[in-house]
């Protein structure tokens, strides 16, 4: 695994640094002085989370601002390896059907409860029990049993060997935090989350901030051991205006933004009081396509809007050379171990896409609606551009926005026909190509289903060897490429910007902002 992270690291540096000019981006670590504690930390964040309760939320931005607050059994390092988390340990049977972890101890909960094996046997069930409607749910359909034989010890019992179940548990505290059963039983995970982060939760104003306190419980370290945050509070505040968050990080209001606007990455690199942070990262950006929905039900029509797009285009002009690289496969993005290599629409060809589309009984085209969010503007930018390059074809799209707290509902629920989306934070060849597509999972937006594929997926859990996983991932990308379930435009490469007074924040691939308990802020 940890080899797979660092070639999808590498291999997108390389494809950005061809493609687009930019690398990876950072602070002088040399000039950093000594961590210290102390200060308020200002983000500028993008939007809202979508919801407090993280076993119901698929959201990027609830998952940004919750894993301060929870944690869960192992996590993803910087450099893209599992690591202890609440678990300090764990081992495999033989037969890859149970696993063992073994807590920390001394782990408190914000309201004081020491942690115990039973709450994670409770939060993990909590996600599986078809009561709570985790969209996360299916991340543990292999779990046969979980048990608690001690305080301090945990065992999964699998109905049969799963290799993705720690990217499942740690890549995400959306999918695998670790809760208080007493605040969930009350009701209480959406008004005050409680968990056992570096940060408790203190307030959240919609549409402005959400404040977060130093955990003064907290059980990590630093590498001298001194107890971790060091920051003495966080403040999220919402700015979904990209220029207003530029100009925010650049006149000193806020000390971080997330999501640095595509057009103003160059401009902040040239800014002595900022650093820009970050580039490549796991993701992907798409036309979801609602298989379900004539005339997208014909898989004519789907790839007839994948030879008319021009990604290069989108790259340039929407996300201005430096925000993407082009997607020349399926999901996973070049440079990762699993990505596939062949490159099936390699060209824009709208005569291609015309003879489809008349094959598939629309010779003159037709109407559609595509469903953008006006919240990201990596999302929402290309619309128009979407717009004319289809339009070539035949295909003349309204466009519709609305926010994200209103659009990403709207997506989940599948009442839209067309729409630009992805995901972010995939650690697992799995967490791209499962719930995204498998028949019938809750994350599957676009309604795809194909017993084929499936049967590829399903197999591709249960191997653990990675050129034998490769091949069957291989064949499955190779399906939906022929099948077009969405169509691929780019892979974002995602920026953070911070104040020269921060330091020891890392930008992570999966874009995770766990670092942040490791940063620190020197006086003005």
């Amino acid at each position: 695994m940890r080899k797979i992270l660092l070639a999808l690291a590498l291999g997108l540096a390389l494809a950005l640094a061809l493609g687009a000019g930019v690398a990876p981006l950072g602070p002088a670590a040399a000039q950093a002085p000594g961590p210290r504690y102390g200060g308020t930390l200002r983000i500028g964040m993008q939007t809202d989370p979508v919801g407090l309760d993280p076993h119901l939320s698929t959201a990027t931005a609830s998952k940004n601002m919750l894993e301060h607050i929870y944690d869960t059994l192992v996590f993803v390092s910087p450099e893209g390896r599992f690591i202890p988390g609440l678990a300090e340990s764990w081992t495999t049977s033989a037969d890859g059907l149970t696993w063992t972890f073994r807590l920390r101890r001394n782990v408190k909960f914000h309201n004081g409860r020491a942690l115990v094996a039973d709450d994670v046997v409770y939060s993990i069930n909590r996600i599986r029990n078809p009561a709570t409607r985790s969209p996360w749910a299916g991340n543990y359909a292999e779990v046969d049993t979980l048990t608690a034989p001690d305080p301090y010890t945990v065992v999964f019992r699998l109905k049969k060997p799963f290799a993705p179940l720690l990217a499942k548990l740690g890549s995400s505290v959306l999918q695998g935090a670790i809760v208080a059963r007493e605040v969930a039983e009350r009701d209480e995970m959406q008004s005050s989350p409680v968990g056992t982060g570096p940060f408790r939760f203190v307030g959240y104003t919609p549409q402005q901030r959400m404040t977060l306190v130093r955990s003064g419980d907290y059980w990590e370290t630093d590498a001298t051991g001194r107890r971790l945050p060091y920051l003495d509070r966080i403040e999220f505040i919402f700015l979904p205006d990209a220029v207003a968050r530029a100009t925010a990080i650049r006149t000193g209001t806020v000390d971080f933004i997330e999501y640095v606007p595509s057009s103003e990455v160059r401009a902040l690199r040239a800014d002595p009081n900022v650093s820009v942070v970050g580039g490549p990262s796991a993701n992907f950006r798409s036309i979801y396509i609602n298989n379900a929905v004539a005339p997208f039900n014909n898989v004519r029509v789907r790839q007839a809007m994948a030879w008319a797009v021009n990604r290069k285009e989108i790259v340039d002009t929407a996300l201005f050379g430096v925000g993407g690289i082009e997607a020349t496969g399926f999901v996973i993005p070049p440079g990762n171990y699993y990505h596939v290599s062949k490159v099936v629409y390699d060209k824009t060809d709208v005569d291609r896409a015309k003879r489809l589309l008349s094959e598939a009984g629309h010779p003159n085209g037709f109407e559609a609606e595509l469903y953008v969010t006006s919240t990201y503007d990596f999302l929402r930018t290309p619309a128009e551009l979407l717009q004319a390059q289809l339009a070539r074809a035949g295909i003349r799209l309204r466009i519709r926005a609305a926010d994200w707290s209103v659009y990403l509902p709207t997506v989940a629920a599948k009442q839209y026909a067309l729409t630009i989306l992805g995901t972010s934070g995939q650690v697992d060849p799995d967490d791209y190509l499962y719930s995204n597509f498998v028949t019938g999972d809750r994350r599957n937006f676009v309604n795809f289903s194909d017993a084929q594929y499936d049967k590829l997926v399903n197999d591709g859990q249960v191997i653990t060897n990675e050129a034998q996983r490769r091949r069957i991932y291989d064949q499955a990308q190779l399906r939906a490429l022929e099948l077009v379930p969405m169509v691929l435009l780019f892979h974002s490469t995602t920026f953070e910007a911070v104040r020269r007074n921060v330091f020891g924040f890392e930008h992570q691939m999966n874009q995770s902002y766990l670092t942040l308990r490791r940063t620190w802020m020197v006086p003005r």
